[in-house]
């Protein structure tokens, strides 16, 4: 009977067959990156990438904009994605993008305005498989560059900073 009711809940509500982003807990004791909480919009890096995470009331989205690369990119996300899942997203963006160039030997800075997003890539305990998967890939753009994640302050007329939030739109 029970197996009956949930059998047709899950095809009658599709929202009930999504996955989760919970994970079992695992812990991590080595840095690859360095991240600076203290706004960091006018420090020096041969590369700068800019990173988004949007969420209105028509959907959400990330996006990543870099002018050294000649990049920006813009990712749809759906309607039911937390603004913290649109912040990492941006953030994998920006580490994705210098792994698949195959970017090295460079001083590379993420610009973002998320302080709960560098949080929680700062965490030792890891408990969000998408928090575990932008680390995975922070570790592809660290094999061959330093990398900084830098918290910047939002909306501040910061150039790259703006192109990345019109990107996340």
């Amino acid at each position: 009977m029970h197996t009956r009711i949930l059998t047709e809940a899950f095809n009658r509500i599709p929202l009930l067959r999504m996955g989760c982003d919970r994970m079992g807990t695992k812990l991590i004791n080595e840095k690859i990156y360095r991240i600076s909480m203290n706004d960091n919009s006018e420090g020096r890096a041969d590369i700068d990438i800019y990173v988004y995470g949007a969420k209105t009331d028509s959907g959400s989205g990330a996006g990543m904009y870099s002018e050294q690369l000649n990049a920006q990119i813009s990712v749809p996300l759906g309607a039911h994605t937390s603004v913290l899942q649109t912040e990492l997203m941006g953030i994998m963006l920006g580490a994705r993008i210098v792994a698949e160039r195959e970017i090295g030997n460079k001083s590379i800075r993420i610009l973002t305005d998320s302080k709960s997003a560098l949080l929680a890539l700062d965490s030792c305990m890891v408990r969000s498989g998408l928090v575990w998967e932008c680390r995975q890939t922070l570790r592809y753009a660290t094999q061959r560059n330093s990398v900084e994640l830098c918290w910047i302050k939002g909306h501040s007329g910061n150039e790259g900073d703006e192109r990345a939030d019109e990107m996340a739109k």
